[in-house]
Parts: C-alpha cells; structure tokens; sequence
C-alpha cells in the first residue's frame, strides 16, 4: 500500500492536479496535507512545511468514524445489538429515572444521529464523565429517529460504550482487530476526555496516509488481504444514506444523506469529516480516496470549497485508462508543488508607520482580552507583538509575510486530557506571520499547529496617537482571552 504512481498513471493528467491545488492557494485555504489515491497507489501527496508525512495530525470528528467501526466490531462479537437502548449498557452511570425518549434511544439512533437528546456543552461543565454527563444532563426534546441533528456527545457516548465493553483503549482495540493487520495507526494516539476515556468524538491523532488507509478499508467493506476482519453488511449500511440530514433546504457538499457516523457525498461516495476541514473522501465507482487536512476553522465557505473542486476538477477527469502526458503540464505541477508552505499574512513588508512605532508603549483600557500595554517592534523581516495580560508579560514573535515558528505564550491550555487546565508550562507550538495591509494597518496571524489547532487574528489600525485593536481567535476551547475589540493609546 502507498506505493507511488504518477497521476497519468492513474488515469488523469497532472494539469488537474495543479488546477486543484492552486484553487486551494487562490481561494485562501489553509491546508496542511493533500493525498489522491487510485486503488492501493497514491498518485498524489503534498504536505505545506512545516507538516510532513510523519506528523500526527489533529483529525477531529473523523474520530467518530473509527468510533463507528468499533461499534460493528462489538455487534459482530454478539457484545451488542444496534437495537438496543443505550441506557441498557450503563446503568452505574443513570442517577435518576431517565426520560421516556432517553429510555428508547437505541445504538442504532444514536450511530445515525436521530437522537432525543440535546446534551449540555461539555467544556462548560463541571462533570468529567461525560457519559454521565450525557445520561443525567441531557435535554430531550423529541422521539429518536425523528429528525437528523448532529450529536457530538452522542459518539463520545458511543466511545465509552466501546471501552467498557472490550476493557480497551478504542484506539488499541482498532489496532488489535483491524490496523495491526492493515500496518498502519502504528504512531497513532487519541487524546483523552477529564476522567480518562478516549475523546472518542474529536481527538484522534494519526497521519493522513493512516487515514487514507480507514478509507481504503472501508472502501473495501471490510477486507483486507482476503481476510474479511469487519462484516461487509455492516459497512455497507455505515456507508449509505440511512437518513436525510438536509435539515433546511439548502444543498450542500454534505448534505446527501448520513449513515452510522459517515457522511455521504455525490456520486454515491462518503467521507469522515473533521472541524477545521480534516476530511477524508472515498469514491467507489472511481476506486478514488482523497485526504486533507487543513484548519480553516470558522471559515464558513472552506468546505464547499474543498469539495465541490473535488469533485469538479478531480474526480470528474479521473479515467480507467493511463491518461495523455503534456511534459509542460507535468512541470507546472512539479513547480507548484516544490515548496509548499503554511499559509502567512500577506501585504507589505514595511510601511513609514514601522520606524515611528517601534518599541513604543501603547495603553489599553479595560477589556475583555485583559491586555494592559503592549509595544510593536519591527526589525528588518520579522517582529514581536510584547505585551501584559492576566497572565504577565508575553511576547509574539512574527515574520513579516513569513511565518516564525515558536511557541504560543498563553498558559493553562489542555494537554493530553481536554477541558483539563494544564500546570506544567505546556505551551502550544505555533506559526505566527504578519504584514501591513494599508499604510496604517498591521495584520497579525497567530496559527496553533499542535496537538489543538487553532488561529487567531490580531488587527492593528492606527490613527495619529490612537490604534484600534481588534483581536479574532478561533479554536475549539481556547483563545477566548484573545476575542475582544479596544482603543490603546500612544504612552507619553
């Protein structure tokens, strides 16, 4: 598996390649991986430095996915039946008479996310376990198997449910049943929720050619090597569109239909989806596997993006027979491709402003992000952002229309266990860039690049002794000290 071909190889030229990828830079995407593959061939693999193919990836809610193969594991075992109430398999967790609607939500609505529950938001809460979270908690709203709503808790629910019926982590019984035997998830890891489960819904950690390997499995319903290791049935029924999930009308890349914690797409394919764009599609008829992975988190249009090009510019040309070689085309791709790069803040290097505001004091009022001062220092390509907050004194370092890797100086952020404040000195790795947009105008562009990605952007816009500042931060559960809007004045 992952033996390389070129893309005429596998039947389209490589003009469509580079088509792709350059939408993706025009159209402002952050991406951090691109893989196609033919069948068991990769004929295209792009990582945009600093990511590589090693590095374990964040996947998010592709986690749920996995989740599900561990479910039709467990129902092929005889461990569970799909039919089931989910209230039958943890009655140490249910602390008071659940409702009628609760009581009759299966593993199977649950799997299709046509549940009655309407659980709290767990980062919010004081409850660790949030299996009991999800029991004692939950609003329930409707029948299940009424109408699709997406249900994280749900599959993190499901997760739990996985571990206390194998007495494994969900990651080592996947590798114990299914991966070990494929010969990937070898590096892989999921972090872990505030009493110690797997974060079943949102924290696998893998590289994107493991996750090109789940698709390829699933894509082979099951088989791997003429050993059959998950039931085709099941994975047949994961990987249809068991459920209408257009909730209001409007059509979209995702909006074909849900199966058992897999999305369906045109053509009659399906995919994992991840928040911030990690997405994994599979393709039968075309024996076609794409896999990205970016963090475009909060913006709204990336994904229709990502996929409706797809399936435009890639899949629609992808052949059964080798396609026609143009050497220029196959150039223009190598060129492309040859320095990929995280996406930086772009502009001008420098402006007149620069000089006169360098290493000058600017006091801020009262407000949310509990910034107190701050200075801008600029030297020749690169600068920091230094200033004091709740926490002390910090300091951004940033390139100018590059990114300068470092390490985020916000303490406190979770680490291997999410929603649990960290005490150590963890801090996450970053990549931070700026430039000036107009004469009197700095942007600066923070991107968290760990095992949490996150992005946030800071606007700096000057007017004679005054400078607006207007601060964007965009992540799952941190960065809420950097969302806010002031006016710091020039110190005398």
């Amino acid at each position: 598996m992952f033996e390389k071909i070129t893309p005429e190889q596998a039947g389209i030229e490589s003009r469509y390649i580079a088509d792709y990828i350059s939408l993706l830079e025009r159209r402002g995407m952050t991406t951090h991986s691109v893989l196609m593959m033919k069948g068991d061939y990769l004929f295209a693999e792009y990582y945009w430095a600093p990511f590589h193919k090693d590095f374990l990836h964040r996947m998010y809610s592709q986690t749920k996915s996995y989740v599900s193969l561990a479910i039709g594991l467990l129902e092929e075992e005889g461990k569970l039946s799909l039919d089931d109430p989910i209230v039958k398999y943890f009655p140490e967790k249910v602390r008071r008479d659940p409702p009628e609607y609760l009581k009759k939500q299966t593993v199977r609505d649950m799997l299709m996310m046509e549940t009655a529950c309407h659980p709290p938001y767990w980062f919010s809460t004081q409850n660790p376990d949030r299996t009991d979270e999800y029991m004692n908690d939950s609003a329930t709203v409707r029948p299940s198997r009424t109408l699709w709503e997406y249900d994280s808790a749900g599959s993190q629910v499901l997760s739990s449910l996985a571990e206390k019926l194998t007495g494994m982590k969900l990651l080592d019984y996947l590798k114990l049943k299914i991966f070990n035997k494929v010969g990937t998830f070898r590096t892989a890891r999921i972090l872990e929720t505030p009493n110690g489960d797997s974060w079943g819904d949102s924290a696998l950690l893998c590289t994107s050619r493991d996750m090109a390997s789940g698709g390829r499995f699933v894509m082979n319903y099951g088989k791997w090597n003429g050993e059959q290791l998950l039931n085709e049935r099941y994975l047949r029924e994961a990987t249809s569109a068991l459920v209408d999930n257009n909730v209001d009308g409007f059509e979209g890349c995702f909006r074909h239909g849900y199966g058992y914690q897999i999305w369906k797409t045109e053509r009659d394919g399906f995919a994992f989806v991840g928040m911030g764009d990690q997405i994994t599609v599979c393709v039968p008829d075309k024996d076609f596997i794409f896999v990205i992975t970016s963090d475009n988190q909060f913006l709204a249009q990336a994904r229709e993006v990502i996929v409706d090009a797809l399936f435009d510019i890639i899949v629609e040309h992808i052949g059964d027979s080798p396609a026609a070689i143009d050497r220029a085309e196959i150039k223009r791709l190598e060129m492309l491709t040859s320095d990929l790069k995280l996406r930086s803040v772009k502009g001008m290097t420098s402006v007149p402003l620069a000089e006169k505001i360098s290493g000058k004091r600017f006091v801020c009022p009262e407000n949310k992000t509990s910034i107190k001062e701050f200075t801008l220092s600029f030297r020749e390509d690169h600068g920091a952002f230094s200033y004091i907050n709740a926490q002390g004194k910090k300091e951004i370092r940033f390139g100018m229309c590059r990114n300068e890797f470092g390490k985020f100086p916000q303490l406190g952020y979770s680490d291997e266990r999410g929603g649990t404040v960290s005490t150590d000195g963890y801090m996450y790795d970053c990549a931070c860039s700026a430039a000036w947009r107009e004469p009197e105008k700095l942007m600066l562009r923070v991107q968290i690049i760990d095992k949490y990605l996150g992005n946030m952007t800071v606007i700096f816009a000057f007017r004679d002794r005054e400078v607006c500042v207007k601060m964007i931060g965009n992540a799952e559960n941190f960065l809420k000290e950097y969302n806010g809007e002031f006016v710091a004045r020039l110190a005398d």
